[in-house]
């Protein structure tokens, strides 16, 4: 399990998002992916790559991608960072928050490889529910295209999509040691709060 500390880097989240595990275009088309990441209970680095080159690097260094040099302003479990000339964050580009996905009382149920989708080609399904420790993988995807892979989130952990930010409130993991043909089969299912917005 990832040690933490989960984000270090400035507070705030202006700027451009590279959300794990998902391929993200910077100005002048150049693709960058935040490939992993590496905590070891007081710092936290990620690995980007573009083509490849594959960069570690770490908050407030300035770091050279597609001919332009931007700024780690952030480094998350979840997400990377980044700010420069050109770099905004979806609220700044003028795009709102969705109305997509629906929640109850601020909680979203989500049941093992179940999708719950929009009319617009977004998406978020859980993908795996692991025990010892406690632990979920979660898929997003938006505007029809991978998004982000969030792996081994526990208890507590965030992650972000539809422009928000959740946190895993809990995670049941059901009995799937059996077939899923068995009727003794039955799926985990996580549940997610909303924090806010991201």
């Amino acid at each position: 399990m990832d040690p933490g500390p989960e984000c270090v880097g400035g507070g705030a989240a202006k700027g451009l998002h590279l959300f794990s595990q998902a391929a993200t275009a910077l100005p002048g088309g150049t693709s960058v992916t935040y490939a992993e990441g590496h905590a070891d209970g007081t710092h936290r680095t990620a690995e980007l790559t573009t083509g490849s080159t594959r960069l570690t690097v770490e908050p407030a260094q300035r770091v050279d991608l597609g001919g332009h040099t931007y700024t780690v302003a952030q480094i998350c479990t979840y997400r990377v960072v980044l700010t420069g000339p050109g770099l905004h964050a979806p609220t700044e580009r003028g795009e709102k928050m969705t109305d997509w996905p629906m929640t109850r009382d601020g909680m979203l149920s989500l049941a093992w490889h179940t999708p719950n989708s929009s009319t617009g080609g977004d998406q978020v399904v859980v993908t795996d529910i692991e025990s010892g420790p406690l632990r979920c993988a979660v898929h997003v995807v938006h505007d029809s295209r991978p998004a982000g892979t969030f792996r081994d989130v526990p208890v507590g952990g965030t992650i972000e999509f539809a422009g928000r930010l959740w946190k895993v409130a809990s995670i049941d993991t059901g009995n799937m040691a059996v077939s899923v043909a068995s009727r003794d089969f039955k799926p985990g299912h996580v549940t997610l709060k909303e924090l806010g917005g991201a």
